[in-house]
């Protein structure tokens, strides 16, 4: 089991250094969905502790990983929606850890959902179009 686990921890790594922006941006979208359940399990547990883990750990996702890697000047309003969205999402994850709100953690992880799809379209396309970067 150990071996498994460090295994994906390499595969993780791997795709990190020789990923290409899509790649990057779909394991953020992934690694943010994986905290969104982690906080779920720790609201229906009722640990406050663990809520507060995960859904710290899904802010520092959003705001140094989504956020950090918009490039405002080449990206323009698509950059700029997305900020925006973002930023939404950083607000309810904040008020998800402090209401224990699970309905309003179901509604951003749907929009997660929804654009990281959008995402795995983009690299299905030819390697001219997947290329952001």
């Amino acid at each position: 089991m150990r071996a498994a686990r460090a295994y994906q921890n390499v595969d993780r790594h791997t795709a990190v250094i020789s990923g290409n922006t899509v790649d990057l941006v779909i394991l953020l979208y992934e690694k943010l969905l994986q905290r969104f359940r982690e906080a779920r399990k720790a609201i229906e547990l009722n640990d406050i502790s663990a809520r507060g883990e995960a859904t710290s750990k899904a802010i520092e996702l959003i705001e140094k990983g989504l956020i950090g890697c918009l490039d405002m000047r080449q990206d323009g309003a698509i950059a700029e929606q997305l900020r925006h969205q973002y930023s939404l999402w950083l607000n309810q994850v904040l008020r998800c850890n402090l209401t224990a709100d699970l309905g309003l953690l179901e509604k951003v992880e749907a929009e997660v959902k929804d654009i990281l799809s959008a995402w795995q379209e983009i690299k299905k396309q030819p390697p001219a179009i997947n290329r952001l970067s």
